[in-house]
């Protein structure tokens, strides 16, 4: 068995004592999840995209700083989304520790689980991967027949009915279409859009990770919701099938 926590939208600042929406500080409301993930014992921590808020080397040391303070042994990875900085990224980190050490024709691999980490950073708010990658990932998950397999970005592919579709996934259908040709891939994992979501389409799961900070109420109109921030556990089983749930942790 194979258990990952996925953390998302930890929206660092350079300032640890700030503050933003529903009067939540990023760094302490990450504090309460890492302290909730630590004694778990899990594999690995995958954190999908917005680790910062501003992209500062500060907002990156911040969480490392608290990675040791709860004692985290696990190994982490990190996908970037649309508020990191890509350059200070590689400069705070080491390269086992970042998406791009993981090419599609070498995933991160577990046991028998591959797990595919898409960077669908673009230079506004709303995400897409390049064409060529995918069909990169395409020809790979016809090739890897071996291995069940997970896929992680930090853009939702598919619509949330929301304010935040408005910065999604740009040409999220079309992931989906090609994910829906191999039943090796169980599920897709995201954040972006500050909640807790599960839509299931052919053979694969798409699971939407709540922040660990403020959380976004999914209407039209702008908004939060009253829930708390959180993390999603996943375990995954030698024989495909795996469970997942979300949990909660109290704020302040």
């Amino acid at each position: 068995m194979i258990r990952i926590a996925q953390i998302s939208d930890c929206h660092l600042f350079a300032e640890a004592s700030k503050s933003s929406y529903g009067h939540i500080a990023p760094y302490e409301s990450l504090a309460k999840v890492l302290q909730d993930i630590a004694p778990q014992n899990i594999d690995l921590l995958l954190i999908t995209g917005d680790l910062s808020a501003d992209g500062s080397a500060a907002s990156y040391q911040h969480f490392k700083d608290l990675v040791i303070k709860y004692g985290i042994s696990s190994h982490y990875v990190i996908l970037p989304g649309n508020h990191d900085s890509l350059v200070i990224l590689q400069q705070q980190f080491a390269s086992s520790n970042l998406w791009l050490h993981y090419p599609l024709h070498a995933p991160l691999t577990l046991a028998n689980w591959q797990i595919y980490l898409l960077n669908t950073k673009t230079q506004g708010t709303g995400g897409e991967l390049p064409t060529d990658e995918l069909a990169g990932l395409s020809e790979v998950l016809s090739q890897q027949s071996n291995y069940y397999k997970l896929v992680a970005a930090h853009h939702h592919p598919i619509p949330c009915e929301s304010w935040m579709d408005a910065h999604g996934w740009q040409n999220g259908a079309e992931l989906v279409r090609i994910l829906q040709g191999f039943d090796s891939v169980k599920a897709m994992v995201y954040g972006h859009i500050h909640a807790a979501t599960e839509v299931t389409v052919d053979h694969c799961r798409y699971l939407a990770c709540p922040s660990t900070c403020w959380q976004w109420a999914l209407q039209p109109e702008f908004g939060l919701s009253e829930q708390g921030p959180g993390y999603r556990i996943l375990n995954l089983a030698d024989s495909g099938q795996f469970n997942t749930e979300v949990f909660r942790v109290e704020y302040p």
